[in-house]
């Protein structure tokens, strides 16, 4: 019998590089891990250089009669997205009389329309051996659902750190250009980010701004705001280790979305970038106010504004911060994660 299938609604996603790392972790450490997917994703994705960085083969396609005869021949059942897990997978679970176990992130526990409702939760039945999220903050959410606290694991989101550990940058020593990367997505809260930069430029001419995913943001940028859709994970990394600083604005959006701990923020402290983040979520778990970035209020330009004008006014400030990246980004390294994963969610 093989080990662990992650059944998904899509793969490969390029967003989502923590799936895949995940999944190239623990088959490092010897765990047979098959994808079968619902959908496939658009082909030509890569999630790094290297043959790591190649998607895995999917297995099968479709949750169909044919899934559940493959699915079978698994010990455990896993997941990405409270959502797709309650609605989806618990019932093929129950069909192939396996256990599973789902990661939960952000859409899926706020956004008012996908959010998996008390009831969904009260329901889990026994055969779901772990419910894994991402931060305390998410343990404490899903515990106010009804869920005991027994039965939540938090396990950071997973990315591949040791090769930009290895190849990582000095810490900049001063502040002239800000990136900030994300898709397209109100929650994002790159239109606040926008106007900090602008009123920070006012005082310090030279300071650039560019967003990776903010094509269309604004319909006529000024000189030193750079907008451009969303690249190659190998691009964006080299985008992020020329930067001075990695800023993620997020917001609470409309529908009540917000970002858990965006994997920009932990690939950025591998890399020796500082950051300046909004404080939603567990973002604070990530990011250490004053040890490796900033931490402001969400949506408050004003606050982010300061943050920028601080460390366009301290170097050595910024170059501090950046230093401090590693430390705490290691707590996402993917081997870390795989083997969380192992012995607390995939555990007989």
């Amino acid at each position: 019998m093989r080990h662990v299938a992650y059944v998904l609604s899509e793969y490969p996603v390029p967003s989502q590089t923590f799936v895949h790392a995940e999944i190239v972790a623990l088959r490092a450490q010897g765990v047979s891990v098959d994808v079968v997917a619902h959908t496939r994703g658009p082909d030509g994705v890569r999630f790094g250089e290297g043959p790591d960085g190649t998607p895995v083969a999917i297995r099968h396609v479709g949750l169909d009669r044919d899934a559940d005869a493959i699915l079978s021949d698994y010990r455990h059942l896993h997941t990405h997205f409270a959502d797709f897990g309650v609605r989806v997978l618990a019932p093929i679970a129950a069909r192939v009389g396996r256990p599973w176990s789902f990661t939960a992130h952000a859409y899926d526990l706020f956004r008012r329309d996908a959010a998996v409702r008390p009831e969904e939760w009260a329901a889990l039945p026994a055969s779901c051996r772990k419910v894994v999220t991402i931060s305390r903050f998410h343990q404490d959410f899903i515990a106010a659902q009804g869920v005991d606290r027994s039965r939540i694991a938090v396990i950071p989101n997973a990315a591949r750190l040791a090769p930009l550990f290895a190849d990582a940058p000095p810490a900049p020593v001063r502040l002239r250009h800000i990136l900030a990367v994300g898709r397209p997505v109100a929650k994002k809260g790159f239109g606040v980010l926008v106007q900090a930069w602008a009123r920070a430029r006012v005082r310090v001419p030279d300071l650039t701004l560019e967003i990776i995913g903010g094509e269309g943001l604004v319909e006529s940028p000024p000189e030193g705001l750079v907008l451009t859709p969303m690249r190659p994970y190998a691009e964006v990394l080299l985008a992020m280790a020329r930067a001075d600083l990695v800023v993620a604005p997020s917001v609470v959006a409309p529908d009540g979305d917000m970002d858990g701990i965006p994997t920009v923020l932990v690939e950025a402290g591998a890399l020796r970038r500082p950051v300046v983040a909004s404080l939603v979520t567990g973002v604070g778990d990530l990011v250490c106010d004053g040890v490796n970035g900033l931490l402001v209020p969400p949506g408050d330009v004003d606050a982010l504004t300061a943050a920028l004008l601080r460390l366009a006014a301290r170097p050595g400030e910024l170059t501090r911060l950046g230093t401090g990246g590693p430390m705490l980004a290691a707590a996402h390294d993917a081997r870390r994660v795989a083997s969380l994963l192992r012995t607390e969610a995939f555990a007989a």
